[in-house]
């Protein structure tokens, strides 16, 4: 950057750690890789131990995420710098983190509050009920209907999670559930509010609707080998909701689909029943 006044060239250097100035032959892009992820610089460390932690909490230890400041302190600061710092010694490994955060006893606390934390949404005394992203509920849809989502302009096998641009699919169910838009870094870009909009497109939306009545999907293909009720009922509780049903919805389910002049549209009013239950839309 040249002054206009004086003409003179200003030399690009970092604002903190980084005592020495860049010299023209130098790359500033492995520069800036190495001063964001050093060890000195305990700011990037935090910023994402923070941001990853919020990914399974619902909210971060400071909270918002992206509100970084003196005056918005950590709700646990101890714990926030045993995490940063394990983390730094670990050489920045995102796994390692992961897996510290999910085999822990605070992630693997029930929902279900007592007379004590009832009222406790900041200190982790208890899961907080967190509604899965746009991204996630598509794939999640995909996933437990067999069906997969064919996006314009991209390989046919590519999932939600993996789209490389907002503009792909845009003004549809992604856009609806609050996919970020990707013009800012901010967190606070993507929405989770749950609206009636929202609603009505579980309900009778073409996302599901479509994604149920797949002629290749998973309720298809099990009419087709002939699968009695039962494996119908285990089947798509599994794939939906991540357990087998209990013995009082096996029953109920039977009930219904018992005597069916059409077990397949039956069977996809299980599926969509399931897809619109709050324990496949919530992550709890």
């Amino acid at each position: 950057m040249v002054f206009p006044k004086t003409g003179r060239v200003a030399p690009a250097h970092f604002p903190y750690l980084q005592p020495a100035h860049l010299t023209d032959g130098e790359g500033r892009r492995q520069l800036l890789a190495e001063w964001l992820t050093s060890k000195n610089n305990p700011y990037f460390a935090k910023a994402i131990v923070n941001r990853v932690w919020s990914y399974f909490f619902a909210r971060g230890i400071i909270d918002p995420v992206d509100d970084i400041r003196s005056s918005n302190p950590p709700i646990n600061p101890e714990l926030l710098t045993a995490l940063t710092k394990d983390f730094i010694d670990h050489h920045f490994d995102l796994q390692y983190l992961i897996r510290t955060i999910v085999d822990s006893r605070t992630y693997q606390l029930s929902s279900l509050t007592n007379e004590w934390n009832a009222d406790d949404d900041n200190n982790f005394s208890h899961a907080l009920p967190r509604r899965l992203t746009a991204e996630e509920l598509m794939d999640a849809i995909s996933i437990s209907t067999g069906s997969r989502m064919v996006f314009k302009d991209v390989p046919k096998d590519y999932l939600a999670e993996e789209l490389p641009d907002s503009k792909v699919g845009m003004g549809g169910f992604l856009d609806l559930f609050g996919r970020p838009q990707r013009e800012s870094p901010c967190e606070c870009e993507r929405r989770s509010e749950v609206s009636l909009k929202q609603a009505l497109n579980l309900i009778n939306g073409p996302a599901v609707g479509d994604a149920v009545a797949d002629p290749d999907g998973r309720i298809a293909r099990l009419i087709l080998k002939g699968a009695p009720d039962r494996e119908i009922i285990q089947d798509l509780y599994v794939a939906t909701l991540d357990r087998p049903p209990t013995a009082e919805e096996v029953q109920k389910a039977q009930d219904y689909l018992k005597g069916s002049k059409n077990r397949t549209e039956k069977a996809q009013d299980l599926e969509w029943a399931l897809l619109n239950s709050y324990a496949f839309l919530f992550n709890r």
